[in-house]
């Protein structure tokens, strides 16, 4: 049976190029070696003629596992003489991860050491058993190559069942895993670090500095990992990526052109604090763009690797958002007869977008059936994530409507208590006498506070109860200066929770919104939505020590919330109008015109289908680009930059429990 090469294995073997060892060199004891980079290292000079095979064997381990294992030959063991002690030395000296292990033997002492990773994908019964019945038996007769082959192929198949094809289904998710704990690690270790704004002026000119570092390595390792899905899936459905490299690219460089000037003028310190700080900012800004396309990557990939079960899955979720699409559809009809148009005018559409959504799904998931057909893995994840993700929008849509009708159920009930504080207000300011500071403008806020009182519509009850509770915080404005402060403090302990309430849901509707349609919502609306969410987190903070500053902070982030559907709805109508691709990803023929709404939806699409040695496409903490290096014994070694990942090198700590060693 042929088996398929992964990406990894054809990259090392093209790096490999059909050289792995040379000759030997004379006896002699061996302290712990950095092997720099080498594959196999022969310094007892034994496997002579014999190395194509021995490499042909541990190519096909990396295949059949996706970890590798890196050899030693040696005279003997010298510090220490210990085989196992000496494979660990020798394995964190020569900084190898926890998927990797390394094979020593010393010819002369009879004696080798195995020292796998914490997290190589053998298990340890599985070594043992290879040892005993591959390894030693081969070493006794002096047959190296031999023992080498023989161990190499029985941890490939340890079992002689579908382990290997379960392992390496493993491996893709153990990257994944170990790149979002980086990211998560960077993410925490930011966190802790002091912020910029309050460090001193050389802890910025550090900061400044490791973080262009850290994004210039980001970049060149994201351009790497972009050629890889390029070449994978077409640069088609990759364009949104690019567009994300190639924005954050000028802002390093306009980042790092900023440091230049730092370095060449003497700036004062005002200034040049001010720089630096724009420095990290630009930086942050460009990480973000990364960062932003991770979560992209990582379902492509899980769906790549599971594809016939992603299908089905997708299949199961077409078939129950059809019910979803007319329960949505019934409630709206039920909203229309019961409340004005402009009660419901931003889920107006829902009725002609949700059957789209509809179709659009279904076509998008023939397309990943034929490609599936067509045995092309590829083109059909990117399908089956199209859908997955046209799904994800339809359900968010019907989620909107559900919930704008019980918003305005709860508006409804809320405006006649809003009402009847209102009412109160407008008696309490014209008890006050007329000569009291400030008459004129209260007069006019009682004005403004009784017609929105007389306008009062049960029909749109949402925008009623926002014209009651504007009112009423005009008129508590020039209540202010009169009344008692316990007053004041009652008063807008009354109105807080309401206006809370009335925040919440106005943050609510934008975020959905903005989520149903989000790639056509630009950065406008986004901004003004956070920043309404940041404001009610202070408000809540507030309201029990100073609810009167709650209230006011409560309704900025209300207003603040609306302009961010305003703005939304704005960016949604605009992009709406024909103007070809959207965010690189057009879709399939079979998806016709909607495939521009779904590379707007979607902002594009890939993964790199595979090997764990790739570098990952995100922001700046969450991978290192890895690097060939050189090995003093270039002549008699065989490179293996290829498959080494990025990943966490090995400790003494971290090396106990799975070594072992023995005699032949």
């Amino acid at each position: 049976m042929t088996r398929r090469r992964t990406p990894a294995s054809l990259l090392l073997a093209a790096l490999l190029g059909g050289s792995l060892l040379v000759g030997a060199g004379p006896a002699h004891a061996a302290e712990p070696l950095d092997i720099g980079g080498a594959y196999v290292l022969d310094e007892a000079g034994v496997l002579g003629d014999d190395a194509p095979r021995v490499e042909a064997a541990l190519e096909s381990l990396v295949d059949e596992i996706g970890a590798p294992l890196v050899v030693v030959i040696v005279d003997t063991f010298e510090a220490p003489q210990n085989g196992a002690e000496w494979a660990d030395a020798a394995a964190i000296a020569s900084g190898l991860g926890e998927r990797d292990a390394l094979l020593a033997i010393a010819v002369q002492d009879r004696s080798f050491g195995i020292s796998p990773g914490l997290d190589f994908p053998v298990s340890d019964d599985a070594l043992a058993s290879a040892e005993a019945e591959a390894l030693i038996p081969a070493l006794r007769d002096d047959r190296w190559a031999d023992a080498i082959v023989d161990y190499a192929e029985r941890l490939a198949s340890p079992g002689g069942s579908l382990l290997p094809l379960l392992i390496g289904a493993l491996v893709v998710a153990v990257v994944i895993v170990i790149a979002v704990l980086v990211v998560r690690s960077r993410r925490r270790g930011a966190s802790a670090t002091r912020a910029p704004e309050k460090q001193s002026l050389e802890q910025l000119d550090q900061s400044a500095s490791r973080r262009l570092v850290e994004l210039d390595d980001a970049l060149a390792t994201s351009e790497q990992e972009l050629g890889f899905a390029e070449a994978q899936f077409g640069a088609e459905p990759t364009a949104g990526f690019r567009d994300a490299l190639t924005r954050a690219r000028a802002l390093v460089t306009e980042a790092f052109r900023a440091r230049g000037a730092l370095e060449d003028a003497t700036v004062e310190a005002g200034p040049r604090r001010e720089a630096l700080l724009s420095i990290i900012a630009q930086c942050d800004e460009a990480d973000a763009l990364l960062a932003a396309q991770e979560d992209a990557f990582e379902a492509l990939r899980e769906v790549e690797q599971d594809l016939s079960g992603s299908i089905t899955t997708a299949r199961g979720a077409l078939d129950a958002a059809a019910s979803a699409v007319e329960a949505a559809t019934a409630t709206l009809d039920r909203l229309r007869e019961e409340y004005a148009a402009s009660a419901v005018s931003d889920i107006a559409d829902a009725p002609e977008q949700l059957p789209r959504l509809l179709q659009l799904a279904e076509a998008e998931l023939q397309a990943a059936l034929a490609a599936h057909e067509r045995q092309e893995p590829s083109a059909a994840a990117v399908e089956v994530r199209s859908a997955q993700l046209v799904l994800a929008q339809l359900h968010s849509t019907a989620a909107a409507v559900d919930r704008r009708a019980a918003e305005l159920g709860e508006a409804r009930s809320a405006v006649a208590d809003q009402r009847s504080d209102l009412a109160s207000g407008i008696e309490a300011a014209r008890a006050i006498p007329s000569t009291s500071a400030g008459s004129p403008e209260l007069t006019a806020a009682v004005a403004v506070a009784q017609s929105a009182l007389d306008a009062v519509d049960d029909r749109d009850p949402v925008a009623t109860l926002t014209r009651l509770v504007a009112a009423d915080r005009a008129l508590d404005a020039e209540l202010a200066d009169a009344r008692e402060e316990s007053e004041r403090r009652a008063a807008a302990e009354a109105a807080l929770e309401r206006t809370l309430a009335s925040t919440r849901s106005a943050i609510l509707s934008a975020a959905e919104y903005i989520a149903s349609h989000r790639g056509a919502v630009d950065a406008s609306a986004r901004a003004r939505l956070a920043e309404a969410q940041a404001q009610l987190d202070v408000a809540l903070d507030a309201r029990a020590s100073d609810p009167v500053s709650a209230l006011e902070t409560a309704q900025g982030a209300h207003d603040l919330a609306r302009r961010a559907l305003e703005a939304a709805e704005r960016d949604v109508r605009g992009a709406l109008e024909p103007r070809g691709a959207i965010g690189g990803l057009n879709g399939s023929g079979s998806s016709g015109g909607g495939g521009a709404l779904v590379g707007g939806l979607l902002g594009g699409l890939l993964g790199s289908g595979g090997a764990p040695s790739r570098p990952r496409f995100g922001s700046s903490g969450s991978r290192r680009s890895s690097s060939s290096r050189s090995s003093g014994s270039a002549a008699r070694s065989t490179s293996r930059s290829s498959t080494r990942s990025a990943r966490p090198t090995r400790s003494s700590r971290s090396r106990s429990g799975r070594s072992r060693g023995g005699r032949f």
